[in-house]
Parts: structure tokens; sequence; C-alpha cells
């Protein structure tokens, strides 16, 4: 079964991207499988904290547009 997690705040430079990644890894490290999305479109970050901004081939943005599925 699976579960969602959200990480959210109003405010910025609280914390929500590396507790984000942080959670994200830990799950990884015992075998869940995990998909972990930044919204923030304009200031995303989350791919270079985890190492994986070279890797990165849509964001949020080209989802919308439909650009990919």
């Amino acid at each position: 079964m699976s579960e969602v997690i959200v990480v959210t705040s109003g405010k910025g430079g609280v914390g929500k991207t590396t507790s984000s990644a942080s959670l994200a890894c830990g799950f990884a490290r015992r075998g869940k499988k995990v998909a972990v999305v930044d919204f923030d479109i304009g200031l995303r970050n989350l791919d270079l904290i985890m190492g994986c901004e070279r890797r990165v081939v849509y964001d949020f943005v080209n989802v919308i547009n439909r650009d990919c599925t």
C-alpha cells in the first residue's frame, strides 16, 4: 500500500527541502520506492541537494504544459 507524505509551509527557509530529501533518502535506504517532487517552480533546488541536477529532464512546468506525462 502506498503512502503520501507532504512537507509544506508558507514560509521560505524553514528546511522543507532538506527535510524532504532526508526523508526520501531514509526511506530509499530501507528499500522503499520513493518519488520526491519539488513544486517550487522558480527556485527548485531539491535536485541539487540530492546530487541529481544533471539527471533532471522535466520540471513541474513541463507537466503543466503537457510536455511530459
